[in-house]
């Protein structure tokens, strides 16, 4: 697998806020006037001190790394995305993930990191959500393919009160 995921470190925030994707910096800026920085800052606080760890006992926070190959003897590594989840309620969490383009590179090596991490998030959380704002396709079919329902278009969220959706991922019992 080409992506490495690891405790997310503060120079992490620094290092990935200078390449956020466009799409991400216009859903954050629109939702609530956070630049880059301050909001992987932000969700690096609110993921509580459980960062990257397995257990999943509190609220989490990952840095995903993609592996370049420079030569037979280095791999060197830059850090494309922060994602986790914190808990807004007993048993429910929001999700939330800022990247770079480099992020989805490898499209079908980023499916499967993210859905074994939301495969973890779940056995903590009975139910996560996010909201996406309604000009970001990509993130919205990346949801749904992970198994988010699209339960409703917000047609005035946020500072700028433009459309967002509410995706929503239950635990499945099977």
């Amino acid at each position: 697998m080409l992506y490495r995921v690891r405790k997310t470190k503060k120079k992490d925030c620094y290092e990935l806020s200078e390449r956020v994707r466009e799409v991400d910096k216009q859903e954050i800026w629109s939702s609530g006037r956070f630049t880059p920085i301050k909001a992987l800052l932000e969700g690096f606080e609110i993921s509580g001190d459980h960062c990257y760890t397995l257990l999943l006992t509190g609220d989490h926070c990952y840095t995903l790394l993609l592996s370049e190959k420079a030569t037979k003897h280095m791999n060197l590594e830059k850090v494309v995305g922060i994602f986790g989840v914190s808990k807004v309620q007993e048993g429910t969490g929001i999700v939330w993930l800022i990247g770079s383009d480099d992020m989805t590179k490898y499209k079908k090596d980023f499916y499967k990191v993210s859905k074994k991490y939301l495969k973890l998030f779940l056995q903590e959380f009975k139910t996560v959500f996010n909201y996406v704002d309604d000009r970001n396709k990509t993130t919205a079919r990346w949801l749904q393919k992970l198994g988010f329902n699209l339960i409703t278009r917000e047609p005035e969220f946020g500072v700028d009160k433009i459309p967002f959706n509410l995706f929503l991922k239950g635990k499945s019992y099977v």
